[in-house]
């Protein structure tokens, strides 16, 4: 009986410990900013994100079982009813760490797994005899990679990284579960938030030709300064063997810093030896309208995309698909059935009104885009955003100065969560928009009536970032 009331305790506190799981997750499984972050229990039990029971999950929650199970059963077997209270206590004020304990059993068994993964990859990667290209930068790779995923496939069978995956266990899943046999290309865009992390990438996949796209202050609180930031940018062109071609964005200057640096095979966009030049864009509530230059001939076409990074970012997969092989009149063809990549400036008509989905932008850069974009547009508008994050000490600065753009672009501004509230209030005022027009909300719920309040037939509504709950 004591047995069977022990098992039953257990199973309540193997319950409890799920929403430390899922603040696991969301931190990508590093201990290191779940450490940082330990104490921090908003959103825990509630919010948008939800626990994903993948198989590292289960591995994880299995091992957790076994060492709350292995911690009340002996109190409950061995000692008088009163001490049951206390060890269910301490188990509960002690649960945060007891899940800890259980991360840091499995992680031995997680890197092994991880190794096994990698090395699996690397063989399909090595054996993969088609063109292999590499997109990194701290803005636009995933636009530029969708970009230049469907101007390739006019001529080639393409294979990308999906989503935003830009991990090295997004590369082995992408070698090992998507990659096909009759591929003739593969784009993977490479994230990083600490030196060392591009070169792994680039180990792992050894490409033909990379892509620099827009670099600038992203991660500053896992980078710590810009200058680190670039030294790991570069690992693209250092570890670059053999390569064919590397393509750079000249409208950034830190971009252009690097290409400078780069001894190898290049080009760069936004200069006279480019083979693709922007002559003129104009842009509209609709779209685009493009006046462009390939080889010397000039063409106009028109694109849904808006926003001047993203049509750097369409410059960019234009001149490496010219690169490729492809025709001046494939590449003419494709831009014009172009779409944004989801939740990335992406237009929808909504009932009564015009959204403008920029969810998952988290950038200074393209939130300065997306606060241009919005004022091409005619009604009311509306921006709802949580500002950015992980900028270290230019939190406040950078989230005062988006505060401010926001200001002078929208008629309501809705800010989401506590973690940017002041900079985000005191940057629109400074912006000139009065405080009764400054709204706050703490979760979707209250957004959804805020906005309700605030909205009218013919807006336009801004999502600029959407944070996950492992932020407040």
């Amino acid at each position: 009986m004591k047995i069977l009331i022990a098992i039953i305790f257990g199973l309540i506190l193997f319950v409890l410990s799920f929403p430390f799981a899922k603040k696991l997750q969301l931190e990508g499984y590093s201990l290191r900013q779940y450490l940082k972050k330990i104490y921090t229990l908003t959103n825990l039990f509630g919010g948008k994100n939800k626990l994903v029971f993948t198989k590292r999950m289960a591995r994880l929650l299995i091992a957790d079982f076994v060492v709350v199970m292995c911690l009340t059963i002996p109190y409950f077997a061995l000692l008088d009813e009163i001490w049951w209270l206390v060890g269910i206590a301490i188990e509960l004020i002690l649960i945060n760490f007891i899940f800890l304990f259980s991360a840091c059993l499995v992680m031995p068994l997680e890197e092994a797994i991880k190794r096994c993964y990698i090395k699996k990859a690397c063989k399909i990667l090595k054996n993969f005899h088609g063109e292999k290209i590499a997109i990194t930068g701290s803005f636009g790779k995933t636009s530029t990679k969708n970009f230049l995923a469907h101007i390739l496939r006019k001529k080639f069978k393409v294979c990308t990284t999906p989503k935003n995956f830009n991990t090295p266990m997004g590369l082995c899943k992408t070698a090992i579960e998507n990659l096909q046999d009759l591929d003739e290309i593969i784009i993977v865009e490479m994230g990083a938030r600490r030196q060392g992390d591009i070169a792994q990438l680039m180990q792992m996949l050894m490409p033909q030709y990379g892509i620099m796209t827009a670099v600038g202050e992203q991660h500053l609180e896992t980078f710590g300064s810009l200058e680190n930031i670039k030294k790991t940018k570069f690992e693209l062109c250092s570890s670059m063997k053999n390569g064919k071609m590397i393509v750079f964005d000249g409208y950034c200057d830190v971009s252009k810093e690097l290409y400078d640096c780069y001894h190898g095979k290049k080009c760069l966009i936004g200069s006279e030896k480019c083979p693709v030049k922007l002559l003129k864009a104009s842009y509209s509530s609709k779209g685009t309208l493009l006046t462009f230059e390939i080889n010397g001939r000039t063409y106009k076409s028109r694109t849904q995309i808006i926003g001047s990074a993203l049509i750097h970012d369409v410059l960019l997969a234009m001149t490496m698909a010219l690169m490729l092989g492809l025709s001046e009149e494939e590449i003419v063809a494709s831009i014009a059935d172009l779409r944004p990549s989801p939740h990335r400036l992406q237009l929808i008509k909504g009932v009564g009104c015009t959204i403008i989905d920029d969810s998952y932008n988290s950038n200074i850069l393209g939130a300065e885009q997306a606060c241009e974009c919005i004022k091409l547009f005619k009604g009311k508008r509306i921006i709802i955003s949580p500002g950015v994050v992980e900028q270290g000490t230019k939190q406040y600065e950078k989230n005062f100065f988006l505060g401010k753009m926001m200001g002078q672009s929208c008629d309501e501004l809705i800010v989401m969560n506590q973690t940017n509230k002041t900079a985000l209030t005191k940057g629109a005022e400074s912006g000139g928009m009065k405080k009764e027009h400054i709204h706050f909300a703490s979760n979707r719920r209250q957004q959804a009536e805020v906005l309700k309040s605030v909205q009218t037939q013919g807006c336009v509504v801004l999502f600029e970032n959407d944070l996950p709950d492992n932020y407040k």
